[in-house]
């Protein structure tokens, strides 16, 4: 897949890096506390717009807030994307539930029956070897550095 073809529908993942832990209300999950590194969140778009238009929402300012994400979206970092039209977003929320050092409970998640759909690693060397596994199957990285 190459830049470019990000145009059509499937499932995401959001890698974010916050820089020092800070409490942040998030819509109606409530204050949360989120600590100093990295979190890799899980999406899909299969809506109008498809991926172009969900990966342009997470990484412009917004004015108000849709999803959970939004409330993060200041510290994304990089867009993993799968625009094979395949929905991925639970079979990789419940292998980054394997291997995170945290779930955030309840978070992204209020649509389907996944624990979760945001997690927290002290290590980006995990994600990186996840990231690995991913790429092999042909996944995109997206960089907003």
């Amino acid at each position: 897949m190459k830049k470019d073809d990000h145009d059509g529908k499937g499932s995401y993942i959001i890698v974010l890096y916050l820089d020092k832990s800070k409490k942040i209300q998030i819509g109606k999950l409530g204050q949360l506390k989120f600590k100093k590194g990295y979190y890799a969140y899980v999406g899909s778009a299969f809506g109008p717009g498809g991926l172009k238009s969900r990966i342009k929402h997470h990484i412009e300012p917004k004015k108000s807030y849709h999803w959970h994400i939004d409330y993060l979206d200041p510290a994304v970092k990089e867009v993993w994307v799968s625009g094979y039209g395949e929905r991925l977003e639970h079979e990789w929320a419940g292998l980054l539930g394997e291997i995170a050092s945290e779930k955030i409970i309840g978070f992204g998640c209020s649509d389907c029956s996944c624990e979760s759909h945001l997690f927290y690693f002290k290590s980006f060397r995990i994600l990186q070897n996840f990231q690995k596994v991913l790429f092999k199957k042909n996944m995109l990285l997206l960089g907003f550095d």
